[in-house]
């Protein structure tokens, strides 16, 4: 099968959105597919390299870090991948690279899938002063977008139950984004630990609390560091393993508490070191509500890590209290999650196996092979439906 991925973020850009798309690619390919990619350049210029084509785009910063949005479009630009001829395009943005794909199935007659990513709501405050406006206009963009589509995909129930409140009619498969867990479950020698903590100035004998992830105001982290001020505990660190357009805010914050010698901001990290960062920590924090499913909950699993984190609907099935970890409500539930598993190293060795019997559920594997029932479907669909209207108008004409 000819499958088309579209995008308006890829590589070299660092987000949970990326790593979906470099997971579902090689493991497509290795299920016997040709896959290509269809994303934003860095620079006003085309340009293509392998199975990556890369269209003319300009920043938009103010989104997120990185993000650029595909000005050159037009049908010559894209000719090469129409002569290709995709049997089915997957979607994993709603932007200017959504655009493409509609152009292209357009042009071949191929189905579009669409994973539905991102939680827009949370995110008004960069594009609205008002929080209901920016809901409606959310509501609006998503059902018009995904009209025009034949299947949807979404990481979780969390999302599947959101769309269907905005009035989504489309199919909604719920597939889990599958991560490559081999990396973080392999152990690290301690020397390594040892000289890393060195160098970020985290004290040998500390307890580390640790969350992961792009620094921004949805991500709520700016509670994280208020809580662990409130812990009072002496022997632990707060370490903040991330960038993002917020960090600056994070980093006065912990100053204003007075902590900024527990908390430690490491800045962005490479994808192919966040593992050892991982290896840190004795339990992992968020206190994210934005998130579809978060990557780095399954990461952090998948690091033997217990998880404790605030309530949400996308983490039913992933973190359970008393199984892997825990979720909290308030700062009550929180000190008293956090006490019990730092307090009982039985408690604490119990959790972390557990952690790593979860996080082998989400595998790059197993979501790759989610995704191509969803595309065969479509096809297939698709297919019949052309035959349906083909001996229509044979019917008509006789």
């Amino acid at each position: 099968m000819k499958i088309l991925i579209t995008t308006d973020c890829y590589t070299p850009i660092v987000n949970g959105v990326v790593t979906s798309i470099l997971n579902l690619e090689t493991e497509l390919r290795k299920l016997g597919h040709e896959v290509k990619i269809l994303c934003p350049s860095e620079s006003f210029r085309c340009c293509e390299s392998e199975n990556v084509y890369r269209i003319g785009s300009v920043g938009v910063g103010r989104i997120y870090n990185g993000a650029r949005a595909a000005l050159r479009i037009r049908q010559n630009n894209l000719q090469k991948i129409i002569n290709w001829k995709p049997d089915v395009i997957h979607s994993q943005s709603e932007f200017t690279s959504f655009i493409m794909a509609k152009r292209i199935a357009a042009e071949v007659g191929c189905p579009i899938v669409h994973t539905y990513h991102t939680v827009y709501e949370n995110y008004t405050h960069y594009f609205s002063p008002s929080i209901t406006l920016g809901r409606k206009a959310v509501i609006m963009m998503t059902k018009r977008i995904l009209q025009h589509t034949a299947a949807v995909i979404a990481p979780s129930r969390k999302i599947e139950k959101l769309l269907k409140d905005y009035g989504v009619e489309q199919p909604i498969n719920i597939i889990p984004t599958g991560l490559k867990l081999e990396k973080f479950s392999v152990p690290i020698a301690e020397s390594e630990i040892t000289a890393l903590k060195t160098q970020l100035g985290i004290p040998a004998e500390s307890r580390v609390l640790i969350t992961v992830g792009r620094t921004a105001k949805e991500k709520n982290i700016d509670e994280l560091i208020r809580f662990f001020k409130e812990l009072n505990m002496q022997n632990a660190v707060f370490v903040v393993v991330g960038g993002g357009p917020y960090l600056s805010a994070l980093k006065e914050i912990a100053q204003a508490e007075n902590i900024a010698d527990k908390v430690i901001f490491t800045g962005e990290v490479s994808p192919d070191k966040i593992a050892k960062y991982y290896k840190l920590g004795d339990v992992f924090l968020s206190a994210s509500q934005s998130e579809s499913q978060g990557l780095t909950y399954i990461e952090a699993l998948a690091s033997r890590l217990p998880a404790i984190c605030k309530k949400d609907e996308c983490l039913e099935g992933v973190i359970t209290d008393g199984i892997n970890g825990g979720l909290y409500t308030d700062f009550d539930s929180f000190q008293r999650l956090i006490k019990s598993v730092l307090s009982d190293e039985e408690m604490r060795g119990r959790l972390s196996e557990n952690a790593a019997i979860t996080a082998q559920r989400y595998s790059a594997a197993e979501f790759a092979k989610s995704a191509e029932k969803v595309y065969e479907k479509v096809v297939s669909e698709r297919k019949q439906h052309i035959a349906q209207d083909t001996t229509s108008e044979c019917r008509d004409c006789g």
